[in-house]
């Protein structure tokens, strides 16, 4: 053993739970969402069932129903039945970051055309100066993430 005791475990566990839940809720997932999700990431076994996350998160069933409700509609979980177990369990889809990352980077073009398509209305001299700058930036970085993008789906083709 290296000394540190279970509540050690626990308390650095719990920690990681709220990093985590920090970290998704500044990519725009919403706070239940994102502490279901930590809670699944960090799940000891395949899943967790929902009574499961209802008392490791204290949050009512409702919250947690929608939580992975909205998480099942993302796909990034999905919902599976254990045998024995009259409820459902939830578990974390494999394989799907690199595909919200892309669509992320897919609305980057979005705003991008949207900046654009704004420039052609004759703006002022202070909204055209506020609308290049915009275009500017996403274009650079749609160009850039659409490397990426082929990157990742080079590396995951071998």
């Amino acid at each position: 053993m290296d000394g540190r005791t279970v509540d050690d475990r626990d308390q650095r566990w719990e920690a990681m739970h709220e990093r985590l839940t920090r970290m998704l809720e500044e990519v725009g997932f919403p706070h239940t969402v994102a502490r279901v999700y930590a809670a699944l990431t960090l799940a000891q076994g395949e899943g967790l069932s929902t009574s499961e996350l209802v008392e490791e998160l204290g949050v009512s069933n409702a919250s947690v129903s929608n939580a992975t409700q909205f998480l099942v509609g993302t796909e990034l979980v999905e919902r599976y039945r254990v045998r024995g177990s009259r409820e459902a369990h939830n578990r974390i889809l494999k394989g799907m970051w690199g595909t919200i990352l892309a669509k992320k980077f897919a609305a980057i073009g979005y705003i991008r055309r949207t900046a654009e398509e704004a420039l052609t209305l004759d703006p002022s001299d202070k909204a055209r100066e506020r609308l290049e700058e915009m275009h500017d930036v996403y274009s650079f970085f749609e160009k850039e993430f659409e490397a990426v993008v082929d990157r990742w789906n080079e590396r995951n083709r071998t």
